[in-house]
C-alpha cells in the first residue's frame, strides 16, 4: 500500500457468528497492508481468540440486559454512556481511517463513538 499506513477498527465480540466473519475481513486487509485493531469485552471468546490471531485488542465494558433485572435496566443509559467514553478514548488513541462494526454488544457504544469523531463506520450483518 502506498502512502500511509491505513487503520481499522473491527467492532465484533459475543459468538463466533460475529467474531469469525470480522477476523477473516481483518486477515484480509492485513493482507493488504492495513493496520488492524479490535474492539471486544474482556469476558466473552474474543478476547482469547483474537490475540491469537496476531490481532491488538481493546477491551470496553459493556453486556445485554436480557434477564438482569430493573436495576440493570435502570443502570443501562449510564453503563453504554461509560462504554461510549471507553470506546471514544480507544478511538482516539488509535486513530482509525475506517471502523466497522460486525455485531455483537460492542458494536454499539463503538459505533457512536466512531461517528461522534466523524471516522466512518461500515455496518455488516451477517444474520439473515
Amino acid at each position: 500500500m502506498s502512502g500511509q499506513e491505513k487503520r481499522l477498527m473491527v467492532m465484533a465480540g459475543g459468538t463466533g457468528g460475529h467474531v469469525f466473519p470480522g477476523l477473516a475481513v481483518a486477515h484480509h486487509l492485513m493482507d493488504q497492508g492495513w493496520q488492524v485493531r479490535w474492539l471486544g469485552t474482556a469476558d466473552r471468546m474474543e478476547a482469547d481468540l483474537v490475540p491469537k490471531h496476531g490481532i491488538e485488542i481493546d477491551f470496553i465494558q459493556i453486556s445485554g440486559l436480557r434477564g438482569k433485572g430493573l436495576k440493570a435496566q435502570m443502570l443501562a443509559p449510564v453503563r453504554i454512556f461509560n462504554a461510549w467514553r471507553q470506546a471514544r478514548a480507544i478511538m482516539q488513541r488509535f486513530q482509525p481511517d475506517v471502523v466497522l462494526g460486525m455485531g455483537g454488544y460492542v458494536s454499539g457504544p463503538g459505533g457512536l463513538a466512531a461517528w461522534s469523531l466523524g471516522i466512518p463506520v461500515v455496518l455488516h450483518e451477517q444474520n439473515g
